[in-house]
């Protein structure tokens, strides 16, 4: 796996560690290896998001006629939400000598650029900061970045999330955040949303977490504050704990905004707007089979996601005693009722 013997044995004694390393030995998405590319997809977490990006990535090289067991291999992995996971994978897709290297999201990047060969191409989707992983310089055009990577700006649109509550209450003048500023893709999102809210007016109170199981205090924390809306960036820490914020908006009937389409479902998620991650996935596959049919990422530039979707949810509008606008639930591509 081209791994040294005293990494493997210190990794293995790190609980979810020792997971991946045990779980990511030799698994193909096409069973057995076929004659073909072999290309190493890595993911933080098994989560909506991520995996319908990734679905789009792969959808993107199907209609291209490149197929799992018959033409092209995949080997797919997630690091179980642990950052150093992401090195460690990375690290056995080079010892693997995978011909391509997908990266899902902003920590798998900043692993890859450390890790890989230059003579490797990477390709990245679901990131919010290629920049913080290494890979360029904004906004990423022909000789603005690592000549062997390329892929997608997805930055979620914080300043549209703002928006969208604002215009549920227009009076709105405090919102909650729950991040981990230890991830380079929260940081630089929390930072984002910080100057969108300032041109706003809007004051972010902000909670920092470790991880998951942090996530429901910290939204009870924020809600003895009295915020008056808790909204979602780019962090996989709400990723999985998305559900403990819901439960507390809805307990203390405080509005909750998602960038994340999936999270619509859960009862006190009261509208997302964001990228539709399929198409994200699917237009970093697009540019990976440019870059498997002969094309260098090196003349390709990143491209930005500019398509957002808004879902509404009217139970728990009802629920919490907020009137959703007509003109927004007619906007809306979904509306759970």
């Amino acid at each position: 796996m081209g791994l040294q013997r005293r990494e493997f044995l210190t990794l293995a004694g790190a609980g979810a560690v020792s997971t991946v390393v045990l779980s990511a030995c030799g698994k193909l998405g096409g069973g057995t290896k076929v004659k073909g590319p072999t290309i190493g997809m890595l993911q933080m977490v098994e989560a909506p998001p991520p995996t319908n990006t990734r679905k789009g990535f792969e959808a993107a090289l199907a209609e291209a006629g490149y197929i799992p067991g018959k033409n092209v291999n995949f080997i797919q992995k997630d690091a179980a939400g642990e950052l150093p996971n992401t090195t460690l994978v990375m690290k056995q897709f080079v010892g693997d000598q995978v011909d391509m290297i997908l990266a899902v999201g902003t920590p798998p990047l900043q692993a890859a650029m450390k890790v890989a060969p230059a003579t490797t191409p990477v390709l990245f989707c679901y990131c919010s900061n290629p920049w913080g992983a290494g890979a360029g310089t904004p906004p990423g055009a022909v000789g603005q970045h690592k000549p062997n990577v390329v892929g997608t700006i997805g930055t979620n649109p914080v300043g549209k999330e703002l928006d969208l509550a604002r215009q549920i209450n227009p009076e709105l003048k405090t919102v909650g955040l729950i991040f981990n500023p230890g991830e380079p893709n929260s940081e630089y999102e929390a930072k984002v949303l910080k100057e969108e809210a300032s041109k706003r007016n809007i004051t972010v109170v902000e909670q920092s977490v470790a991880n998951s199981g942090e996530v429901l205090q910290a939204a009870q924390v924020l809600a003895d504050k009295k915020v008056e809306a808790f909204v979602k960036i780019g962090d996989y820490a709400t990723i999985q704990g998305f559900g403990s914020i819901a439960k507390v908006g809805l307990e203390k009937k405080i509005p909750v905004y998602s960038v994340d389409a999936d999270d619509i479902k859960l009862p006190g998620c009261l509208a997302t707007i964001g990228w539709a991650y399929f198409d994200d996935g699917y237009a970093a596959g697009k540019l990976a089979v440019r870059v498997l049919k002969g094309e260098s990422p090196a003349k390709m530039a990143f491209e930005p996601l500019t398509k957002t979707e808004l879902m509404v949810n009217k139970a728990t509008a009802a629920a919490i005693g907020v009137t959703l606008p007509e003109e927004l639930i007619k906007e809306a591509q979904k509306v759970v009722s």
